[in-house]
């Protein structure tokens, strides 16, 4: 019989995921006793990574998209549209539902559909919202409106915790510093302020490094700030515990939350996300316990951070495992938690060098010390091109 893996989204777990399981199984693959399957309701790619430096025309639009077709290999049926937008799981039948009514059932399911934005989640916040996370065209507005700012009260407000890319607000944060203190030359007029829902930022050696360049840079941070309400007409955010901060503009990152079809399938916890063991990422949940079903990405556990870095060592294990399973060599290997964050602390202008560095932790070993460097930032900046041809296709 021909086993099937079917793998439910085509962003970068699932794209990773695809591109190894289709290379090491092409034999398999052209005898038809294996099948990959993809479902995704969009044929572009889009790095997400990339809106903050879209928001400061440090990249362009078509840097940070490809269409799916040239990203995942032609071994792999790939599925897009009406026909791939998932509806409805059943890991009890092994049946996954698309929304044009198919049914398609499955050996191993590798369940890696991202998470999205919940904006309803905070009364008011749709009534004033300028985000760079959620769209290409979002992160341009942004890029507009700082681009037309004169002076007054920027609040960077980060809802609730987990959030995909969770460094990213810090990163935007510094990038608007630096793009108003060395761009613009308006920053003496403008109040930056940082509003954050936990008390760290981070790892304690990130969290050290962040805070002492906030100091350094004049940016004030408010945190376990979390987000309870926002009063666009008064341009007021309230938190939970009735907090208040005024802004002029206000930059957001809106509550995330699992894919509704995910959550209508019951197969979120009571936090509303995938659960799965840490280290296997196999599903463990209020459907049952299943090892043939595998749980990767910003959907994952409220416990696992929300990573690219971190997306792409869960790809590189469970492929790894399902080669394994296939097969049936008994052996398994470990997600030990390998993941990462990049930040960015100044960016480059013709009289000022970019600073960056790409911070990486594991479970139980956080971060050393560290401090961004200029060729940190041109490393990261390369990255963004070596992505597409490299680390999407599983290469390393």
């Amino acid at each position: 019989m021909t086993e099937r893996v079917l793998i439910l989204g085509a962003g970068y777990a699932g794209s990773v995921v695809a591109n190894i399981l289709a290379r090491e199984f092409r034999n398999k693959i052209a005898k038809d006793e294996l099948e990959i399957v993809v479902f995704d309701k969009n044929k572009t790619s889009i790095n997400q990574g990339g809106f903050t430096f879209l928001s400061f025309d440090l990249y362009t639009p078509e840097d940070i998209i490809r269409p799916r077709e040239k990203l995942i290999s032609p071994r792999v049926k790939s599925i897009y549209g009406e026909g791939g937008e998932v509806s409805a799981v059943n890991l009890e039948k092994r049946e996954v539902t698309v929304k044009d009514g198919k049914k398609y059932r499955y050996t191993y399911l590798v369940i890696a559909m991202g998470c999205g934005a919940d904006i309803e989640a905070v009364p008011g916040l749709a009534g004033d919202l300028n985000t760079f996370y959620t769209s290409i065209e979002d992160a341009l507005k942004v890029r507009d409106l700082v681009k037309n700012m004169d002076g007054g009260k920027v609040a960077i407000s980060v809802a609730s915790m987990p959030i995909p890319c969770p460094g990213a607000p810090v990163k935007f944060t510094f990038m608007l510093d630096s793009y108003l203190r060395n761009v613009k030359k308006i920053r003496d007029d403008i109040q930056l302020t940082l509003v954050w829902p936990m008390e760290p930022i981070g790892p304690p050696e990130f969290n050290k490094m962040v805070s002492g360049q906030f100091e350094e840079k004049d940016v004030e941070v408010i945190r376990n700030f979390q987000l309870a309400s926002v009063d666009a007409q008064n341009k007021e955010l309230t938190s939970k515990n009735g907090g208040k901060v005024n802004y002029d503009l206000l930059i957001a990152v809106p509550p995330h939350k699992a894919p509704q079809a995910l959550i209508d399938s019951g197969l979120t916890d009571d936090k509303g996300w995938l659960p799965a063991d840490k280290a296997t990422l196999q599903y463990r949940g209020p459907a049952g316990n299943f090892d043939n079903v595998y749980v990767l990405g910003d959907l994952g556990p409220a416990d696992i951070l929300k990573t690219g870095i971190g997306a792409h060592y869960q790809a590189i294990a469970v492929s790894q495992n399902l080669i394994n399973r296939i097969y049936g060599n008994g052996m398994e290997i470990s997600y030990e938690g390998e993941t990462g964050c990049p930040i960015i602390t100044d960016t480059e202008t013709p009289t000022t060098p970019g600073k960056g560095y790409i911070a990486t932790w594991k479970y139980g070993v956080p971060p050393a010390a560290f401090k961004p460097t200029k060729l940190g930032w041109y490393l990261y900046r390369m990255y963004y091109h070596v992505h597409w041809d490299m680390s999407v296709k599983g290469l390393f």
